[in-house]
């Protein structure tokens, strides 16, 4: 039987991502057009983003 490794948190890989383009919360709110709360919300779990606005981050 094969087992998957459990999948990490979207909040983690963001939070990684931005981190290692050396990008502060703001940098990247304010280059997504979202707000700082809003992403800081992402990250945190309290937010859950729709693929929209995933893929909107990831542009």
């Amino acid at each position: 039987m094969t087992t998957l490794a459990p999948a990490r948190p979207l909040g983690d890989l963001l939070r990684e991502w931005r981190r290692r383009r050396r990008m502060s919360q703001l940098d990247l709110a304010l280059e997504a057009e979202i707000s700082q709360r809003h992403l800081s919300f992402i990250e945190s779990g309290r937010a859950a983003p729709s693929r929209d606005m995933l893929l909107h981050l990831a542009e």
